[in-house]
């Protein structure tokens, strides 16, 4: 039988062969279709944006094969128009449909949250959200690059994105300022970064299969960011 033959992009980069069911990384994406498609209303539309997630970030922009992603969401092809004038108004709204679950998963209500509490509170959705939804929030980090903004997003949009995430940044620091001082030895925006960056990346090292459960892994983050701060690990003796 003869081997079906690689698929390369423009620059030879190998490309994935295209699955029966949604993956990125190998990683079977169907749950995350399904949970945040119900979260932003379940709509055929909200179910186009997180497959075009996953594939833009696998595939690349320019290699983006609508027929693909049509049949990743049960469509043909020209009808993915109705939804979207264009790839890039495709690419604008996915970007867009990830942001505004990942905020509003984390954000939400966050005010009714005692101030004392809502760093903490933010850091456990935060993680929580990236170890639940790992191949989607990995998919996201990749399309809110600068680098992959520049190349691919219109200026306008790839301002309004860095805004956003600008603005989440500067949320946490106000709340990461009543643990660490202005003559602290690492700033305030130092410490915002680490305290991010560990939440990010439970996405990559968090695994279901793994020996931790998804709250002990939670525990581990929230323990060591809490050492961070200076924080006592149990909660109670604050």
């Amino acid at each position: 039988m003869t081997q079906p033959k690689t698929r390369r992009s423009r620059n030879g980069a190998r490309l994935p062969s295209d699955h029966s069911t949604p993956q990125y990384l190998g990683e079977n994406i169907e749950k995350d279709l399904e949970a945040v498609s119900r979260r932003t209303g379940g709509t055929m539309r909200n179910r186009i944006l997180v497959a075009a997630i996953a594939l833009f970030a696998e595939r690349g922009y320019e290699n983006l094969n609508m027929r693909t992603l049509a049949s990743w969401v049960g469509l043909k092809a020209p009808t993915l128009y109705n939804y979207f004038p264009s790839k890039e108004a495709l690419l604008v709204s996915a970007i867009e449909q990830g942001m505004d679950d990942f905020f509003g998963y984390i954000l939400d209500d966050i005010e009714a949250v005692p101030h004392e509490a809502r760093l903490m509170e933010i850091v456990h959705r935060h993680a929580g959200y990236k170890m639940r939804h790992r191949a989607i929030s990995r998919a996201n980090d990749r399309l809110i690059d600068p680098q992959f903004g520049r190349m691919f997003l219109p200026e306008e949009a790839a301002r309004a994105f860095s805004a956003r995430m600008a603005d989440y940044r500067h949320r946490v620091e106000e709340l990461v300022r009543d643990h660490v001082t202005d003559d602290s030895p690492v700033s305030a925006k130092v410490v915002t970064l680490a305290i991010l960056s560990q939440c990010d990346r439970t996405a990559y090292w968090y695994s279901p299969k793994g020996a931790m459960s998804e709250e002990q892994a939670l525990t581990q983050v929230v323990t060591l960011i809490r050492r961070m701060l200076g924080l006592p690990v149990d909660p109670s003796a604050d």
